[in-house]
């Protein structure tokens, strides 16, 4: 694998396991998009959700579960793919929406969020198997996003790849855990640490059909977001982020 990536879309790191090294490619505020909307939008389900005893995404999950693949075109406008060369996002923003209610309303925008960050993802993962050369069959989702059911087989449909969900979704704090346990001498190396240690509780296999549309939308994200961008650059938005002496 070459050490630096020719187009400057991704991130190399060293690994800590000479020679292999890290393909870094970021999505934006991911969780953090998701927690704005739920706290700015979703005060209502958040009440029924606490007299409900469930968490408040769960909620929002069981709602968006109704609205049909592609929410009904709606386009977030927030994450891009990551280009290292030049690191800046569009203005956030929602686009395509309507004014008819049955179309575009909380559970539409929701699971228009979770089908963006999957997209965006999707895109990361392109670029680093175009630097790589290696094909993926399968990814593991961890992290908070990977409680919700919907939304790791959301990522299925649009990767087109297998989704394995962990047991414990904490991954950094569990990579420390291994380490430490590798360190002090429980386990004789990383590698059988992690195969005794990492356990997973579901898998999601991808829906062809719904990987055909996702595919769709997915090039007309990527065109929208490029003029999106392009009003940044024109001074006419804010940028999401920048990346430091970025103008």
């Amino acid at each position: 694998m070459p050490q630096t990536d020719p187009e400057m879309n991704i991130r190399i790191n060293p690994y800590v396991i000479a020679p292999l090294v890290q393909a870094e490619s970021i999505s934006f505020f991911t969780g953090l998009t998701m927690r704005w909307f739920r706290d700015v939008f979703c005060e209502e389900e958040k009440l029924l959700a606490e007299k409900l005893g469930i968490d408040a995404y769960s909620l929002l999950e069981k709602m968006a579960e109704r609205v049909p693949v592609g929410a009904n075109n709606v386009i977030p406008i927030f994450s891009d793919a990551m280009h290292f060369k030049s690191w800046y996002h569009a203005a956030p923003s929602f686009v395509n929406l309507s004014i008819d209610p049955e179309k575009c309303n909380k559970p539409v925008l929701f699971r228009a969020l979770e089908e963006n960050a999957a997209i965006v993802s999707s895109y990361n993962l392109d670029q680093v198997e175009k630097f790589s050369k290696v094909k993926l069959s399968s990814i593991v989702f961890a992290g908070g996003g990977a409680k919700g059911k919907l939304w790791s087989q959301i990522l299925a449909d649009v990767t087109g790849l297998t989704v394995n969900v962990p047991i414990v979704k904490e991954a950094t704090a569990l990579g420390c855990a291994i380490a430490a346990g590798v360190g002090i001498g429980i386990y004789s190396s990383l590698a059988e640490a992690g195969k005794k240690l990492v356990k997973f509780e579901r898998q999601h296999t991808p829906n062809s059909e719904h990987h055909k549309l996702y595919q769709q939308h997915k090039k007309q994200w990527y065109e929208v977001y490029k003029k999106q961008r392009q009003l940044v650059d024109d001074g006419l938005t804010t940028s999401l982020w920048k990346a430091p002496g970025i103008n």
